[in-house]
């Protein structure tokens, strides 16, 4: 499924493993940062695999989806990061629970208010072609 290279797939498996560390989690954070971010992994293999497959055959469908790419990206790149935040933050929450708390409630506000847009995004590259 995932055909987007050597570095794509090293990502990949990375987010996998925070994932896979999500679901061992208890509470409202880990299941939402779990199911948007799974979703959202999802959505940008996908995608890659959309922009390696139509690269050379209909470059201006790739080049028309490139800045909806980018957000995508970002998106789930930068809430594979939350997530891993939000691990960190379980972990050392009694050390501080004012900050570290923040954290949690920041990462589950990212899941569902930010990760949750990926599929409309995956949708406008993949099938409007931007």
């Amino acid at each position: 499924m995932r055909d987007g290279g050597a570095t794509a797939q090293a990502i990949f498996a990375q987010m996998d493993q925070t994932i896979a560390q999500l679901a061992g989690r208890d509470g409202q954070a880990f299941k939402s940062m779990h199911r948007h971010l799974s979703a959202g992994n999802l959505a940008l293999a996908r995608v890659v695999e959309f922009v390696v497959a139509k690269v050379k055959s209909d470059p201006n469908a790739v080049f028309a989806g490139s800045v909806p790419y980018l957000k995508l990206a970002g998106i789930v790149l930068g809430g594979w990061q939350m997530a891993r935040a939000l691990l960190v933050a379980s972990d050392k929450h009694s050390e501080d629970e004012a900050f570290y708390g923040a954290k949690i409630v920041t990462a589950q506000f990212f899941a569902e208010h930010i990760l949750s847009q990926v599929p409309g995004i995956e949708t406008s590259i993949v099938s409007g072609n931007g």
